[in-house]
């Protein structure tokens, strides 16, 4: 199990799936009285969130439900960050407030703000360990349709779109309800946002109001529950122990000033195992380097702590099904 399956996204999300049940007239099945169960000011865990998802698609087979999904949100799908933005008085002050209260949204990787081409760049890292594909296009999709509503914009498309994940067998629907130019197998999930976009201004704006909400923000922020802090210090000790060249559980325990013994319970309370948990931030790490392109593969096996390059090949290509070369021409 990765490190983001056990972090948390807002109970706000499950009105989501249920607004996509009621909308086909499903509501006397489980999975709707499963949904049910979670209210507004809830927190579930990614691999409650991920099965979700996958109950729904199983459910509906040739429906794309990530991207479904992503159409139908709305600001009370969001909670208290959705109206925040809607308050906003331009589309990057909205992003701005995105980037600062999204954890009341999910645990985890932060979205992070870059220039590229020209263009605002928000991507998430896969630090935590990767999302799902659904869960991606949800939040991608869900972004966009947060900026064309707060806009009456219908038409706003973003540059461009990438995804961590491999390439569908049909990409066409993507293309059609991004408007761009869709990318897979990125290091990162991004979205590229045009900057004559950014100056829009926000139909719904109230500076008296944004400024009660982000007071409510901060102090909903305040009160998270910190389920993230051991597996942030378990990732920087993970690093550390990679660029030290001794990635074991002795050298991870001794950075957090814990006892093996201590260091397993921890995991095992957040039901990680420490070999998955390292091979996981190794292909992320790997996949990074790769994508650079700045480091021969001998130099990334190096980094990694193999202790030579084909002993990294293989085990890229055990948790990936392609080789380092075959994965960056893909990508």
């Amino acid at each position: 199990m990765t490190m983001l399956a056990q972090l948390q996204v807002s109970g706000d999300l499950a009105g989501l799936a249920r607004c996509f049940l009621e909308q086909g007239g499903d509501t006397r099945c489980d999975l709707y009285a499963y949904l049910q169960g979670f209210t507004a000011d809830s927190r579930i865990s990614f691999s409650q969130w991920w099965e979700l998802l996958e109950r729904l698609q199983q459910r509906y087979p040739q429906r794309h439900i990530g991207l479904e999904l992503g159409l139908l949100v709305r600001p009370e799908f969001v909670g208290v960050l959705g109206y925040l933005l809607l308050s906003s008085e331009t589309v990057a002050d909205a992003l701005q407030g995105f980037q600062r209260y999204q954890r009341l949204l999910h645990d985890g990787d932060r979205a992070t703000a870059s220039l590229q081409d020209g263009c605002l760049r928000l991507s998430w890292s896969t630090d935590y360990g990767p999302s799902s594909r659904l869960s991606d296009e949800v939040l991608v999709v869900g972004m966009l349709t947060f900026i064309r509503q707060m806009t009456a914009r219908t038409d706003l498309s973003p540059q461009a779109v990438h995804f961590s994940f491999a390439e569908p067998a049909d990409t066409k629907p993507y293309r059609q309800t991004l408007g761009c130019e869709v990318l897979f197998q990125q290091a990162q999930t991004a979205i590229l946002i045009r900057p004559e976009y950014l100056a829009l201004p926000v139909n719904n704006h109230n500076a008296g109001l944004k400024q009660l909400l982000e007071q409510q923000a901060q102090a909903l922020m305040d009160v998270l529950p910190q389920s993230e802090s051991f597996v942030q210090s378990l990732r920087t000790a993970l690093l550390k122990a990679l660029q030290s060249g001794e990635p074991t559980s002795r050298t991870v325990a001794r950075l957090l000033h814990l006892s093996e013994r201590t260091l397993f319970r921890r995991l095992e309370e957040h039901q990680l195992a420490f070999k998955e948990v390292l091979a996981q931030m190794r292909m992320q790490l790997a996949k990074e380097y790769l994508s650079e392109g700045r480091l021969t593969h001998s130099e990334i096996a190096l980094l990694l702590g193999y202790s030579e390059q084909s002993a990294f090949s293989r085990a890229f290509k055990r948790e990936s099904g392609l080789s380092p070369r075959q994965w960056l021409h893909r990508s």
